[in-house]
């Protein structure tokens, strides 16, 4: 599909969500009290950081989005591995136990992650089991060092142990061990920075969600469209989200939060779509109807959240949003 046929379909998805919605209200603010007002401004127009957002104390952690490439889930029996599907990398298993020579990289059958972060739907997995090579591309930001090929040859409580080589000389092999760290959710490596221990996220306790880039994939469309969209992944080991648009975010009590919602902690519940684009301004506006409660399962507290607006000055990128704790 050309660039020109893909931008006519991504706007014609929004334009649909767009279109089966009420117009949006002005919305004038109550006064504050105990209602949280936060403006996240520091992401860049286009998520060039992703911010880890803490409810209790409105603290937010920042990192660049190209800081990393490969997320290993960190607990003493976690094995999941997933790729910075935001810097649009991918990953391909070939069928060897070898490193391989090879000068055609854009050959292999490359796949991506679920947004969701399910195993099954890990662009690497069964790793454990079927002792493969996997090819990875990191995206057409990198004009070098763009493409590794990696083996994973171990996991257990205290780490993780693998191997990579480029594709033009499979004999040079870096070896790494690489710490887990049981109060994160992730540990992280970048090929940029090999020799360094990313220990950019915060413990698993003192964040909610984190603001970044994410591929989500249009499977409805023929062929399907694979995008980079501006999104938000949940805090999986504390929280879970139930969405509704039933009822102003005013009137949404402990009680209405505790009888009526569906809950999910998929990593992507909350999703892309808080906002749409507005064909008339140009801009993203924010769906200030859709309200997000978000329980957090550790500490039994449960909030209540909408998002007001996307753009600060008319420049994108800026989610502004409210909470309140129920009580």
């Amino acid at each position: 599909m050309n660039i020109n046929k893909l931008a006519y379909f991504l706007l014609a998805i929004t334009f649909v969500i767009a279109s089966c919605e009420k117009d949006e209200p002005t919305i004038k603010l109550p006064a504050r009290g105990n209602t949280s007002f936060i403006v996240i401004d520091s992401l860049g127009k286009d998520f060039e950081k992703q911010a880890f957002f803490n409810l209790k104390d409105s603290q937010v952690t920042l990192v660049n989005i190209n800081s990393w490439d490969l997320a290993f889930e960190a607990s003493p029996f976690g094995y999941n591995i997933t790729i910075n599907g935001g810097m649009d990398m991918y990953a391909a298993k070939v069928n060897s136990r070898k490193f391989i020579k090879s000068s055609k990289p854009d050959t292999f059958n490359y796949k991506w992650d679920s947004p969701c972060g399910c195993y099954d739907s890990l662009a690497i997995n069964r790793w454990l089991d079927e002792d493969k090579i996997f090819i990875l591309d990191r995206g057409g930001y990198y004009k070098t060092d763009r493409y590794f090929q990696i083996k994973f040859t171990d996991v257990n409580a205290n780490n993780y142990k693998f191997e990579y080589a480029t594709l033009d000389n499979p004999y040079a092999v870096t070896s790494v061990i690489l710490a887990k760290d049981y109060t994160k959710q992730n540990v992280y490596y970048s090929f940029t920075t090999p020799t360094t221990y990313i220990n950019f996220e915060p413990k698993k306790e003192d964040w909610d969600f984190c603001f970044l880039k994410y591929r989500y994939v249009f499977y409805e469309n023929n062929p399907i469209v694979k995008y980079v969209v501006r999104g938000i992944f949940i805090n999986t080991t504390k929280n879970a989200v139930a969405i509704d648009s039933t009822i102003s975010f005013e009137n949404i009590t402990p009680s209405f939060a505790q009888n009526n919602l569906h809950y999910s902690n998929m990593r992507d519940v909350m999703g892309y779509d808080w906002k749409v684009y507005n064909f008339t301004t140009g801009q993203y506006v924010a769906r200030t109807k859709v309200n997000y409660i978000i329980r957090d399962y550790r500490s039994h507290e449960t909030y209540k959240l909408r998002f007001l607006d996307f753009n600060n000055n008319g420049i994108k990128g800026t989610p502004k949003f409210e909470y309140l704790l129920l009580k």
